[in-house]
């Protein structure tokens, strides 16, 4: 993912998109986590 040859600029925008699909992730497992736990009604 990171290469030697990369710039500030394009090592940055990397890992602002590595930081949001991170995050992204997070969110959907606690969505899903929701759905499992409300279901129990």
């Amino acid at each position: 993912m990171y290469d030697v040859a990369d710039d500030h600029t394009s090592a940055g925008r990397k890992s602002i998109l590595a930081a949001l699909s991170l995050y992204l992730n997070f969110l959907n497992l606690f969505m899903m986590l929701l759905r499992l736990a409300g279901g129990r009604r």
